[in-house]
């Protein structure tokens, strides 16, 4: 049986990632504690800020609660400002038409789109006989570097990284407490990774990539069929991750069975 897609739901899925933005700080700091870092936390918005050119920069929760207040903006601009940084903030599809109508009278601009995808753990049967044998977590700190080059590898659509390449974001991932990192072997390489965040009742699944010597191989639908078990056999209600509208990983999430819950529209301001 398909879920309510409602504004409730919504705001149980994007409440779990406000939550994980205080761990998410903490882990940015253990990987870089000269880089200058912030984390702004109200009831109707949260934000962070994690260095100049950051893919951590965002601001969520926007009209999520109720109608957006100027106030709310406000302080995501100051907080923001106080960085040299543009405005940042990701307004979901069911936030109060109120985010939009703010947003675009301070002059914000349509930068990117993202799909929210959500799965009934209660209800999933594994379309896959058995677990990849290829798949396993990412246990010590000797693994950091390893994960991170193959995710970020994925992500820049590159096999061999050169030592200029930042890999902050990704050992931040790695380090976020009471997370999971998981690890796709390939002929005894690292292949793949991705990411198994519970929260409450909800598994979040993020930060997966595949090392494009290795993509049609499977692994992507390997890992993310070992993560959905994994939170399933912890208890967990509903599974959410978040896709590239039309991409690869669009298909694979919706073969597992996930359902479209809302888009996702980040707007800067210039």
């Amino acid at each position: 049986m398909a879920l309510a897609l409602t504004a409730e739901l919504a705001r149980h899925l994007e409440s779990g990632a406000a939550e994980a933005l205080p761990r998410l700080l903490a882990a940015l700091r253990s990987v870089a504690p000269d880089q200058p870092s912030d984390l702004l936390a109200r009831d109707d918005v949260a934000a962070l800020y994690g260095g100049p050119t950051s893919p951590l920069n965002d601001a969520i929760g926007l009209g999520l609660f109720g109608p957006a207040t100027p106030e709310a903006l406000d302080a995501v601009e100051a907080f923001f400002e106080a960085h040299s940084h543009p405005s940042v903030v990701s307004v979901i599809s069911l936030a109060h038409p109120t985010a939009l109508e703010l947003t675009a009278a301070r002059g914000y601009r349509l930068t990117d789109f993202g799909h929210r995808w959500v799965l009934d753990l209660r209800a999933w049967h594994s379309p896959l006989a058995a677990p990849d044998e290829r798949v396993r977590p990412a246990h010590t700190p000797e693994e950091e570097l390893t994960w991170a080059r193959a995710v970020e590898g994925g992500f820049a659509d590159a096999d061999d990284l050169g030592p200029e390449v930042d890999l902050t974001a990704a050992r931040t991932f790695f380090r976020l407490e009471g997370a999971m990192p998981v690890i796709a072997l390939q002929d005894g390489q690292a292949a793949a990774g991705g990411m198994l965040d519970l929260v409450g009742n909800v598994a979040c699944l993020f930060a997966a990539a595949t090392r494009p010597t290795y993509r049609r191989r499977g692994l992507q639908a390997a890992l993310l069929d070992w993560r959905l078990r994994a939170a399933q056999e912890r208890g967990k209600a509903l599974a959410t991750i978040e896709t590239d509208p039309g991409s690869a990983s669009q298909r694979n999430v919706e073969r597992m069975g996930f359902q479209l819950a809302y888009a996702i529209a980040t707007l800067e301001r210039p």
